[in-house]
């Protein structure tokens, strides 16, 4: 097979700022890389997630931004699935910590500023 791995999933957003607080502030995630315009403005970040994985946000120029869309959620594997469930749900009060119906993986879900639906699983 010629494809490697997944590298990475766009998606658009209505706050650069809302981005960074989640994904860098409660996530920990690290910017590897700044999309900085001729005016010196940033428009969109380049996520390092782990393992050469990334997630890339740009600023939307539409003031709404498509609810049906074909992405229906991002997925992040986790060392500690108990522990990192701990660490998050204060400040996710209605996530709840459940094993798959056929994998018998546990996981928990999450949206972010934008309602995109985020999963972390692990064992």
């Amino acid at each position: 097979m010629q494809i490697k791995k997944l590298s990475h999933v766009c998606l658009s957003t209505k706050s650069l700022k809302k981005v960074k607080d989640f994904y860098i502030g409660i996530l920990k995630f690290k910017i590897a890389h700044e999309f900085i315009n001729k005016n010196n403005k940033t428009y969109g970040y380049f996520i390092n997630t782990g393992n050469k994985t990334f997630i890339e946000f740009f600023l939307s120029k539409n003031k709404i931004i498509k609810k049906n869309t074909p992405v229906r959620h991002i997925c992040f594997e986790v060392y500690d699935i108990d522990t990192f469930f701990k660490k998050i749900k204060y400040k996710f009060p209605n996530s709840k910590l459940t094993v798959g119906k056929t994998d018998n993986i546990k996981q928990f879900f999450i949206k972010d500023y934008e309602n995109n639906i985020i999963e972390f699983h692990g064992r």
